[in-house]
């Protein structure tokens, strides 16, 4: 799954990326603030997604099940591009399905987490787990409320908004795979 789906998927995104960007420096598409709104969501959604995998990478516990929650990683982030439309300049993207994706990695995400805190024996790792099911669990209300408020608007500024929290909650991500990455 690691070695083969991951690396596909991204480097399907990946390219993507490069086709419209390629359509832009050719001046086929116009650069505007919807086409900049959506670059910046593509980058963000990578940087999150190279975070899931070193993640999963560093887990040092890979069960059966963790299968299907990988498969709805992938699901989630091929749902993700497709909600940001980078192939469309002209309409603002999915915000509330971007949210949603998110919302639904982090569920997932909290589950698998929460087994792990719960089967661990006390010490550093049960620790980090407890820190990272907490960074969860506030995640997922900040994105749980502001997919409320996308719920009811879809405008610049919620594209905007999105982009903020995403940013932040991808770095906070990479963080917590980097301090994951000592007990691996």
């Amino acid at each position: 799954m690691l070695g083969l789906i991951y690396p596909a998927v991204l480097g399907t995104i990946l390219y993507q990326l490069f086709f419209t960007l390629a359509h832009v420096l050719r001046e086929q598409i116009p650069l505007s603030a919807i086409l900049l709104i959506k670059s910046a969501l593509v980058i963000i959604s990578i940087g999150f997604y190279i975070s899931d995998y070193l993640y999963i990478v560093f887990t040092k516990r890979y069960y059966a099940w963790a299968f299907l929650c990988d498969i709805v990683f992938l699901l989630a982030l091929y749902a993700t591009v497709i909600a940001i439309d980078v192939d469309n300049p002209r309409s603002l993207p999915h915000n509330k399905v971007i949210l949603l994706c998110y919302f639904t990695f982090l569920l997932v995400y909290l589950a698998w987490d929460g087994y792990e805190f719960l089967a661990l024996a006390p010490g550093k790792e049960r620790d980090f787990y407890r820190s990272v099911v907490s960074w969860e669990l506030s995640w997922l209300f900040v994105i749980g409320v502001f997919e409320i408020v996308a719920l009811l608007w879809n405008n610049h500024f919620i594209s905007i908004v999105t982009i903020i929290i995403l940013s932040i909650l991808t770095v906070w991500f990479g963080f917590l795979v980097s301090r994951m990455r000592k007990f691996s």
